[in-house]
């Protein structure tokens, strides 16, 4: 955690003087009445707020400072309710939804609060935060906390808390996506940034969360990209996987001028030739990244490719060089998969580079499917293999949707690469990618009689047969007429 700097304390202390001084202030002395409380809030949070955005976004290292400092009485508890939301997101949890380590800050907020003079006004907003944040962390964590304050009505809330039905892991993944949502457009994550290596296994889970997240937020200044690069030169820490997907993130997504691509480009070379489990740990990387749902698309694999030597000679090379053939062409162009089949035959079927090479045909089929709307089917056809009339050409559309008019290479289909690979699991996460757009289409395509209907139902009922994904009854079953129930005659 860094200082706040000079200037943000001297807002906060001018917000400050303008409660004190305000009407809104003085009516809620005199009254003590919600309404008035409220009053209060609409006059000054919005300020709170655009500070703490402000500091999010061009000062991340100095939010936890500057909530730290919010939590000052005489601010009369605001903004508090929306700071607990933001320390109960913050921590990093395990694979069974709880932290991986005691949530500290959301401990002063709530105490803060608990301790407020305004409690009463405060505690109908924290109900779902306090929840969640109960549900994320261990039972003798909330002990401790709850008889940590004296006063009987302030533990009666915190007691109530505690919901035996969030115990169970389905409902507390259920309940931490609700609360998410309301703070999807909210800057407000935070990580200490390791920096030595005894600090590494215990703030890096935080630290990722925390990059991925600015990443897809696009809210990464040139401050934080600096100690990222201070952290990715930093020795001590090459060698570990922890290094190694801090790197890769960094590789892929930041905005790099040619100085720090060409620092980035040491690095890997630094550690290709001196680490032989490096490689291996590059491949963990991208598929961490695929199972965490992060995009590594053509743009993030090509910034990654820009800084690979591909004179040296191992797995990594190997790999990007068939990634700027895929991702260069178009993963459906002829030259794309010929490449992919010489290089996944070349390796064993379920080694680790095979994997990382379906992930991203995979991805590339699942981007383009989540994608299309109900009436661009014929493509959805077109990339299973069928011929549409609408799709017959000889285009190669490649991802960023340029067309390459060339008639002695056609576009090749996904079944393709389910020959190539020969692969289950690949197979299934096709079929049920396919089974969802199906399923929209037919919501969307309700004539029965239509044009559109039937040749979904004529191109479903023979190439999902062919490929595997359902047998002719269940063929039958999606497409038979629901019978609606009788009214009961009373």
């Amino acid at each position: 955690m860094k200082d706040l700097d000079l200037e943000y304390k001297n807002e906060i202390q001018t917000i400050l003087n303008d409660i004190i001084t305000s009407e809104e202030h003085s009516a809620y002395l005199e009254t003590e009445e919600d309404e008035q409380y409220q009053a209060l809030r609409a006059a000054f949070e919005p300020r709170i707020e655009q500070l703490h955005r402000q500091v999010s976004t061009a000062s991340p290292m100095q939010i936890i400072a500057l909530e730290k400092t919010l939590l000052n009485e005489e601010l009369e508890g605001l903004y508090l309710s929306k700071l607990l939301g933001y320390s109960v997101l913050r921590g990093e949890v395990s694979d069974q939804l709880k932290y991986l380590r005691p949530q500290d800050h959301f401990k002063d907020i709530l105490l803060a609060i608990c301790n407020s003079a305004n409690f009463e006004h405060i505690k109908a907003r924290i109900s779902q935060v306090v929840q969640v944040g109960f549900a994320l962390s261990s039972d003798i964590w909330i002990t401790n906390l709850i008889n940590s304050n004296d006063n009987k009505k302030v533990k009666y809330f915190l007691q109530s808390m505690k919901k035996p039905e969030l115990r169970v892991e389905s409902a507390r993944k259920s309940a931490l996506a609700r609360f998410k949502r309301q703070f999807k457009d909210n800057v407000f994550y935070y990580a200490e940034i390791p920096q030595v290596k005894a600090e590494l296994s215990k703030l890096y889970p935080e630290f990722r969360n925390f990059i991925e997240i600015r990443v897809k937020l696009d809210k990464v200044n040139d401050n934080l990209k600096n100690q990222i690069i201070q952290f990715l030169n930093n020795k001590e820490f090459h060698g570990t996987m922890e290094h190694t997907t801090i790197l890769g993130l960094a590789s892929a997504f930041l905005e790099l001028n040619a100085d720090d691509k060409k620092n980035l480009t040491e690095v890997y070379n630094t550690l290709r030739n001196s680490d032989s489990e490096f490689s291996d740990m590059h491949l963990d990387f991208i598929l961490t990244m695929r199972n965490r749902d992060v995009d590594l698309d053509n743009k993030a694999d090509n910034n990654i490719s820009s800084m690979i030597d591909k004179s040296i000679n191992d797995d990594i090379s190997d790999y990007y060089k068939l990634m700027d053939i895929v991702h260069g062409k178009g993963y459906v162009h002829r030259d794309a998969v010929d490449a992919a089949r010489t290089f996944y035959n070349s390796h064993e079927g379920l080694s680790k580079i095979n994997t990382c090479v379906r992930s991203v045909i995979y991805a590339y089929f699942k981007r383009a499917i989540i994608n299309l709307e109900e009436t661009e089917y014929p493509i959805f056809m077109e990339l299973l293999g069928a011929t549409p009339a609408s799709a017959q050409s000889d285009d190669v559309v490649t991802e960023e949707g340029e067309e390459s008019h060339d008639s002695t290479k056609r576009n090749l289909a996904i079944p393709v690469y389910m020959e190539i690979f020969s692969n289950q699991q690949f197979n299934q996460n096709i079929k049920d990618l396919s089974m969802i757009y199906v399923r929209k289409l037919l919501r969307f395509h309700t004539d029965k009689r239509g044009k559109d209907y039937q040749d979904i139902k004529k191109f479903v009922s023979a190439t999902f047969i062919d490929l595997g994904f359902l047998n002719s009854k269940q063929s039958v079953e999606l497409f038979k007429s629901k019978r609606k129930k009788k009214a009961v005659a009373k």
